[in-house]
């Protein structure tokens, strides 16, 4: 008989000869073997079939609770504590508020009732292909590790505890998972495992890794399928590698301390929640990888969050689209190669990112696109970065503001494309123009279109210019041949009407020059001092020329008020465009 033997109470009456090899372990700190071999795969220790194993494997929970508490028993536990292998526990195992110097191990069991750790202080809690009700361990201090694998368990409770080590729940099906306001100094593994998982608030150590998981919200419930609202983790956070969400993954305020990975992750929706992942207010001190296989039902939320690195959405798939307002990327936005450009909407509102990789084809469609307030300091030179592509890429833009065309048309001029720049500058304009109401305006609209490009092309008045000077000398020269252009001169004036001669000292008449005088009124040659349509309605033309009647006195002189003016007209809009008046910008 060991010494546990030797002190267990009378009322616990006849062990079992589990029991009994339990106690006989515990006390040297070896594996108790209640099973005929402690084979994990025999079919003889599987724990879903222990509702047909003898009473010899069974033992009490209350004698493991006895163990753990009684001052006198747990002395006479070894350092290497319990550990029991293919036993079903019958009743609660009550450790509430009791402190546990030693290890818990048990694989291949069977609980009937619950586990109470609830403010209970243990070493390593290890369960192992073992089938539970739940554990609770509400504020429960672990000086080890949890390892839990291969398991099923209706409810895995442990809010408020504070683990040491590692929180390993791997591979295993359970109802819930809760984790709320839990502090885990080293990492949380939840690979490969099944159910629903809540950690608001909880605190981890190095990262938290879902690699494989199925997380699943209560069914005929919008409630999410991975609750970590508010989360702390020092290190990364893997949704990856087929990892799967029915329902709601919530990471609002998260706090991450290098990346969230989520390449190769899906995500999809139920009860018509439109979410499918949710990562809003927080911040990513690494990189969000929502790539290569990403795939969500619903759209992604990241408002006004932080990510110290690149964004990359590269060969992904975004149900109803990405909603980033208001959050800053330190690195890229990579928007390359998405798998469903003719349905995403992509959000961009008041966000900042320090350079923008994107191609053409996963462009959002018409309307599905919102840019107002987006800034980006550089295209990527794997994008397309020339204006008329750029312009067709604001062309699907939902609402019209003039911002997305102010930043690019500033990034293109930091990169030296000064022409592109313009070109698109002057087409913000020509939209603005297009929406503005009111005739006066429309007209206005028009003529600085028309006459300097709105500003952005003022060398279009230096041909309004020319073309003047070219009808007027068309004009002027026809005068001349009709004999109603005539020096300014009186004496010169009598010679040329007498006989279409001008004295040797007169300055002969220029057609060309004439008109360019008109018509620029910052140059002067003096053929406008000393020639001038017939001042005298009824003069006489030259005798032998006939007076053509399209060029009548009248018309010269109009036509010469008019180049005046419209000359003076151009060459100051021609000047407000180059100083910028004109422009909106």
């Amino acid at each position: 008989m060991s010494d546990l033997e030797s002190v267990v109470p009378k009322h616990f009456g006849n062990l079992t000869a589990a029991e009994i090899k339990l106690l006989r372990n515990a006390g040297v700190g070896e594996l108790a073997v209640c099973g005929p071999n402690d084979n994990l795969n025999a079919s003889i220790n599987d724990p879903t079939t222990a509702q047909n194993w003898g009473t010899d494997r069974s033992i009490r929970g209350e004698l493991i609770g006895w163990l753990c508490a009684n001052r006198m028993a747990k002395d006479l536990v070894d350092p290497g504590g319990i550990q029991v292998f293919g036993a079903r526990i019958i009743g609660v195992v009550k450790l509430l508020s009791v402190t546990i110097e030693f290890p818990l191990a048990f694989a291949c069991c069977q609980f009937c009732d619950e586990i109470n750790l609830q403010s209970a202080r243990t070493r390593t809690l290890s369960f192992t292909q073992t089938h539970m009700q739940s554990i609770l361990a509400d504020g429960a201090v672990i000086g080890g590790a949890v390892f839990i694998r291969d398991s099923y368990a209706g409810l895995l409770q442990f809010p408020g505890v504070r683990i040491e080590g590692q929180f390993g729940c791997t591979d295993n099906t359970f109802d819930t998972l809760i984790l709320d306001g839990g502090v885990v100094s080293v990492g949380v593994l939840l690979r490969g495992s099944k159910g629903r998982v809540k950690m608001t608030r909880a605190r981890i150590g190095t990262d938290l890794d879902c690699q494989g998981a199925l997380f699943s919200g209560v069914p005929g419930s919008s409630d999410p399928a991975l609750d970590a609202g508010g989360i702390s983790v020092e290190g990364s956070v893997f949704l990856r590698a087929g990892f799967r969400a029915e329902g709601l993954v919530l990471l609002h305020g998260a706090q991450i301390g290098f990346n969230l990975d989520c390449v190769g992750g899906r995500f999809d929706t139920v009860q018509g929640n439109r979410t499918a992942l949710n990562f809003d207010s927080s911040v990513v001190r690494g990189t969000a990888f929502l790539s290569d296989g990403f795939q969500a039902e619903g759209e992604v939320r990241l408002t006004s969050s932080q990510i110290e690195g690149d964004l990359s959405c590269a060969k992904a798939k975004f149900g109803s689209g990405l909603i980033a307002e208001r959050s800053i990327v330190k690195g890229t936005l990579f928007w390359r190669e998405i798998q469903n450009p003719e349905t995403v909407s992509l959000n961009l509102l008041n966000t900042s990112v320090d350079s923008l990789s994107d191609d053409k084809e996963s462009w959002p469609c018409n309307g599905n696109l919102q840019l107002h307030g987006f800034v980006y300091s550089v295209i990527s030179a794997f994008s397309q970065r020339d204006a008329n592509s750029r312009l067709v890429w604001l062309s699907r833009l939902k609402l019209f503001t003039p911002q997305p065309y102010r930043q690019l048309a500033s990034v293109l001029k930091d990169e030296g494309d000064d022409v592109g720049a313009r070109q698109v500058l002057y087409k913000l304009a020509d939209i603005r123009a297009q929406k503005s109401t009111g005739r006066g305006a429309k007209l206005w609209s028009l003529i600085l279109k028309s006459v300097v490009g709105y500003g952005y092309y003022p060398g279009l008045s230096l041909l309004w210019l020319a073309g003047l000077a070219l009808l007027g000398f068309a004009l002027f020269w026809g005068g001349y041949c009709a004999g109603i252009m005539v020096p300014t001169d009186k004496d010169a004036y009598v010679s040329f009407r007498n006989d279409h001669r001008l004295p040797d000292y007169y300055e002969r008449f220029h057609a060309l020059v004439y008109s360019a005088e008109n018509s620029f009124p910052l140059v002067k040659f003096g053929q406008v001092d000393r020639w001038q349509p017939e001042p005298s309605s009824d003069g006489p033309a030259h005798q032998g020329v006939s007076r053509l009647e399209f060029f009548t006195v009248w018309l010269l002189r109009a036509f010469r008020w008019g180049q005046i003016l419209l000359g003076w007209f151009f060459t100051t809009m021609g000047i407000a465009g180059v100083t910028g008046i004109v422009r909106r910008d």
